[in-house]
Order: structure tokens, then sequence, then C-alpha cells
């Protein structure tokens, strides 16, 4: 009964709230090879679609988490419910990164068909890459209570990879077009960090 309530839950919720932001993802994992030749890559080089293209997913998906209810109407709704209005968040960040999760799996076997050497390395490090990305508007989006702030700090940290690559050290999102996969460890224990804090400020601040 329960896991029945909470199925029709997310997916009225998907229906109602994300429906755009899905679609918007399919339309950057059709717009990759576009921009990119899918084909016959080497390691390297199949690194770069899946790092500089792909975690822009995560900016679509994780940022817009608390964007239904900046309409007061609508959170006054959504919190005289039953189901607590965290967990109702909660369960849209769990599904943008299974999401991000089944989207990022499927180009790297799209790849694999096309030749590429692709490994789960390839996978994980973009999937990390789309976390801290999508993380990083989450939180100022929970931060400022405003949607626009969150995507413009996720843009202004994508954008700051390809000027200060340096500066960003272990935040630096392009490491496996480099060779490197160690910073990709670090970018997903602070995009758990940045998601906690987001759910604990906007905790505090319903107080």
């Amino acid at each position: 009964m329960v896991s029945g309530c909470l199925a029709k839950m997310v997916f009225s919720d998907v229906r109602h709230n994300y429906v755009i932001h899905y679609l918007t993802a399919v339309g950057i994992l059709f717009l990759t090879p576009l921009l990119f030749g899918i084909s016959q890559l080497d390691s390297i080089l199949s690194a770069q679609p899946l790092e500089i293209i792909l975690p822009l997913m995560g900016t679509v998906l994780m940022t817009p988490v608390f964007f239904p209810e900046q309409n007061e109407n609508i959170r006054d709704v959504v919190r005289s419910k039953k189901t607590s209005y965290h967990l109702l968040c909660f369960i849209r960040i769990m599904c943008s990164v299974l999401m991000l999760s089944l989207f990022i799996g499927g180009f790297v076997i799209y790849m694999k068909s096309a030749g590429c050497n692709v490994t789960a390395k390839h996978f994980a490090g973009s999937l990390a890459s789309a976390l801290i990305l999508g993380s990083a508007g989450f939180f100022a989006a929970a931060v400022s209570d405003n949607v626009i702030a969150g995507y413009m700090t996720s843009v202004i940290y994508y954008m700051s990879n390809f000027t200060m690559k340096d500066k960003l050290r272990v935040l630096y999102l392009f490491s496996m077009s480099h060779g490197r996969f160690e910073e990709k460890k670090y970018l997903v224990i602070i995009a758990a960090a940045l998601v906690a804090g987001g759910f604990a400020v906007r905790k505090l601040m319903r107080k």
C-alpha cells in the first residue's frame, strides 16, 4: 500500500513538474553526437563528450528540485498534505540521480557500440561531473530560494572550467580528458555534501 502510494506520488510529480526537465536532458543526449564525432574514439577522446556535454544534464535535472514550490500558494498546498515536503524533494533528487545514471549509462553503451574505447570509469567520471554541477545548482537554489540563482551558479562553475583549470584543482570537471580520474572521487563527495547541506538549509528556513 505504502509503495503503491509512493509510486503514484512520484508519477504525478514527474508528470506535472519534471517532464520538461527530462525532455531537455534527452535533448542534450541527442545534441552530443552532433557536436562530437562518436565513432572509433580512444579512451581520452571518448572522455570529452562524456565530460564536456553530458554533465549539463545534472544542471537541468538537479537544480530545479525546489522550483515548483517557489510559488507560495503551491508551497502551502504541498505542505498541507500528509507527505513530508522534504521527503518529496528528496524523492525528486533521487529520481534525478537515477535518470542521470540511466541517460549517461545508455550513452556510454551507445559509444561502445560505435567502437569507442569506453569503460565503467568513463560512466562513473561523467556521472561524477554531472552530480557536482547539479548539486552546485541545487545548493545555490536552496540557499537563495531562487532556482534562477541555482542555474546561474551551475553555469558559472561550468564555464570556469574552461579558463581556471589550474585553480579549480579537485573541482575540475574535465580531468578524464587529460588522462586523470582521481578528481572524480572528490567531486562525488562534495556533491553529496552540497545536497545534504541544501536540505539542511531548507529545513532551517522552515523554522
